[in-house]
Formats: structure tokens, C-alpha cells, sequence
């Protein structure tokens, strides 16, 4: 087959795949914005700037190890595990300050390097989701899945400004994009849990149905900021949620305390 007989048949694939990651660019520029909001101007930007970099940068490693990332589970449901993390520790750190020694469970009382570092373990885990169903659509040539994913980083890029206006302009998508990222956490433990049920759909009709769950939870936090009864029928359920989520958030956040207190130290006294 020739070369342009080659480009023409992987045309559909890469032109999915740009519909498919502009759209979906929607969760990753939110939350590399909202956790980088804290931060002041020049810090923010550097570090979303930096945030768009290692997207693109952990999609092309995942790339590149995506026969290992989807032979093996265990990568992609640590992965998943921590995008739910950072949901229920963003909602714990909203009923009071973290505790001193407890510094991994919130994610907004954090340095320039804490804020860089959580945002590249987001990218690298929502890359390991994104590279697996991409691999799914083109699984013999990859270089229409790289052609794709570039295309997909720069929307993120074009896409990641409005976030940071959204933001600017509706506070509460700072909270939609945690409830986002673990939309995303959640539904990839659902795969793993799932697999044969979830891969009968496939790929496509994956990326379509996260897609619209990405527009139906924005539309309703948009709605629960706005209206009062949507408030009053929701509030009931997220109290609920609440404790389950914090329980998580400090299960984790100690075994993330315990993993990087030799690092800390390390830095600490580097300093000195």
C-alpha cells in the first residue's frame, strides 16, 4: 500500500480523533486551571503553561508504553485512584483547613513546585485513559493516533484560556472541574471493573458517552449555582457524599504523605 493510500485510510481515525480530544480537552483545561487558580498571575500562568506541556508530554509517553499501560491494570486503576483522589480531597479541603501535617490532602494549599508536581500526576493519569481508547480506534499504525493526539493538545491549549475565563467568571467550575476529573476516575475503574460490557461499545461510542457526561455535570453545577431549587434537591445528596468522599481523601492522602516525606526531606535540606 502506498503512502497516500495509507494517509487516505487513516484519515477517518485521525479526524475522531480530533473531534474526539478537542471535545474532551474540555476536563483537563479546567483542571489545570482550577488547580493552578490558588497561584498568583505569573505563577499561574507558568505553571498552566507547564501543565500543557506535560499533557502532551505524558500522551506521547503513554504512547509509547501503550501495550504495557494496557496489559497491565494496575497502572491505569492508580491512575484512576488518584483522579478520584483529587475530587474528594478538593470537596474535603472545603469544610475547613487541612491539617498541618496532612498536606496531601489538600490540593490548594500548596507551593508553585506542589501545584506543578499534582498537576503532572493529573496529566500523566488522564493521558494513561486518553492513549488506551485512542490506541482502540488505530490499533496497527500509531502514527495517526499521534497525528490526533498533537492535534488534540493544541485544542487543549485554544481551549484552556476560556477555562481560565470561565473560572473567572463562574467560580463554581473551579468545583466542576474536580467533580470532572473524577467523572473520568470513576468511569475508568467502571472499565476495568466492566471490561467486556464497556468494550462491546467501543472506543467511539466511549469518548461520546464521557463527553456527554462532561456536558450534563457541567450544566448542572451551573444550574446548582444559579437556582436555588436545584440546590435544595442536590444539596441532601452531596451532604451524603460528603463523608464517604472525605474517608477516601484521608486514606489516600496519608499514603501520599508517607510516599513523598523522604522526598520533602530530601528538598528540605538541600535548601538548608
Amino acid at each position: 500500500m502506498g503512502l497516500w493510500d495509507q494517509f487516505v485510510e487513516a484519515l477517518p481515525v485521525v479526524a475522531a480523533l480530533v473531534v474526539i480530544e478537542g471535545l474532551l480537552s474540555v476536563d483537563n483545561a479546567l483542571a489545570i486551571a482550577a488547580m493552578a487558580s490558588h497561584l498568583q498571575d505569573a505563577e499561574r500562568r507558568r505553571a498552566m503553561n507547564i501543565g500543557y506541556i506535560g499533557a502532551y508530554a505524558f500522551r506521547i509517553l503513554a504512547l509509547l508504553f501503550a501495550s504495557v499501560i494496557i496489559h497491565n491494570h494496575s497502572i491505569m486503576f492508580v491512575g484512576a485512584l488518584y483522579l478520584v483522589w483529587l475530587m474528594c480531597a478538593h470537596f474535603s479541603s472545603q469544610r475547613g483547613a487541612a491539617p498541618e501535617e496532612g498536606e496531601a490532602v489538600n490540593v490548594h494549599q500548596r507551593t508553585f513546585g506542589g501545584t506543578i508536581v499534582m498537576i503532572s500526576l493529573m496529566d500523566l493519569s488522564l493521558s494513561v485513559d486518553n492513549v488506551v481508547a485512542a490506541v482502540a480506534l488505530s490499533p496497527k499504525d500509531l502514527w495517526p493516533v499521534y497525528v490526533g493526539v498533537t492535534i488534540g493538545i493544541i485544542a487543549l491549549r485554544l481551549v484552556a484560556d476560556v477555562a481560565l475565563k470561565m473560572i473567572q467568571r463562574y467560580p463554581v467550575l473551579e468545583h466542576t472541574a474536580f467533580i470532572l476529573v473524577g467523572y473520568v476516575g470513576l468511569l475508568l475503574l467502571a472499565e476495568l471493573q466492566f471490561h467486556e460490557l464497556f468494550e462491546g461499545l467501543g472506543p467511539t461510542k466511549l469518548k461520546l458517552i464521557k463527553f456527554a457526561g462532561i456536558v450534563l455535570l457541567i450544566g448542572l453545577t451551573l444550574l446548582w449555582s444559579s437556582k436555588a431549587w436545584v440546590r435544595s434537591l442536590l444539596n441532601p445528596v452531596l451532604r451524603l457524599l460528603l463523608l464517604p468522599m472525605e474517608l477516601f481523601a484521608l486514606l489516600v492522602g496519608a499514603v501520599i504523605t508517607l510516599l513523598t516525606w523522604p522526598f520533602k526531606r530530601v528538598a528540605s535540606s538541600l535548601r538548608r
